[in-house]
């Protein structure tokens, strides 16, 4: 895989959790939502889907047409905002791994747009995974599956809310892992986010965790 500075990395928060326990069975339509590098859809590539990857990043977009090319798959690559590209389709498969991060005003003035764009969830860390949520059913049939992270890193709980009253979930994986470096460069704003109850982050000795679920949501 090729990695930029300006595209977000793969991470155990996300892309790797999600690439070791997606389903993809060899046909299937495949959205992959938030692309980046490109590593999942081609991923859904490899399983034998057939792909369609988004990014709303040119960089991550160009990116991801040099890993597609690298890896020898076969994937429409689209530019735009999460649905957008893709507003009449449907899809047997979702992969949705967004930003939801809940980056600071400090960590938010120190980073690059494109990082903050790559990184951050919106609002309390989880804004676009909820607008995920609540467009993905008009992009499902009644077997598709769409496969999201939840990261306490962001308001858990109302994400919590919003898939047990659209859909019909399946916890599929969970761990706890330390944060992300960054947390530490403004860590009294977290530990007060914390205790508010908008993110859930904890210590351990002198590092902080945070919980990760993994979830496949079916319509109701």
């Amino acid at each position: 895989m090729v990695l930029k500075e300006d595209v977000f990395s793969p991470s155990i928060h996300g892309s790797s959790a999600l690439a070791e326990n997606i389903k993809v069975n060899r046909g299937e339509s495949v959205l992959d939502l938030g692309t980046g590098t490109g590593i999942l859809a081609i991923l859904a590539a490899k399983l034998g889907g057939q792909v369609t990857a988004v990014d709303v990043l040119p960089k991550a977009v160009a990116l991801a047409k040099i890993n597609f090319k690298k890896n020898h798959v076969t994937i429409r690559l689209k530019h735009g905002n999460l649905f957008r590209p893709v507003i009449k389709n449907k899809y047997d498969v979702i992969i949705a791994n967004i930003p939801q991060e809940n980056l600071s005003p400090k960590i938010i003035k120190s980073v690059r747009k494109e990082i903050f764009i790559g990184m951050h969830g919106g609002k309390y860390g989880n804004e676009i995974l909820l607008n995920v949520l609540k467009n993905a059913p008009k992009h499902m049939h009644k077997l598709s599956r769409l496969y999201v992270v939840i990261y306490s890193m962001s308001n858990f709980r109302k994400s919590l809310q919003t898939i047990y009253k659209l859909y019909q979930a399946k916890l599929i994986h969970f761990y706890t892992g330390p944060v992300k470096n960054f947390i530490y460069d403004d860590l009294d704003w977290y530990e007060s986010e914390s205790r508010s109850g908008r993110i859930n982050i904890y210590k351990k000795g002198n590092k902080y965790f945070a919980d990760l679920f993994v979830f496949e949501l079916t319509l109701k």
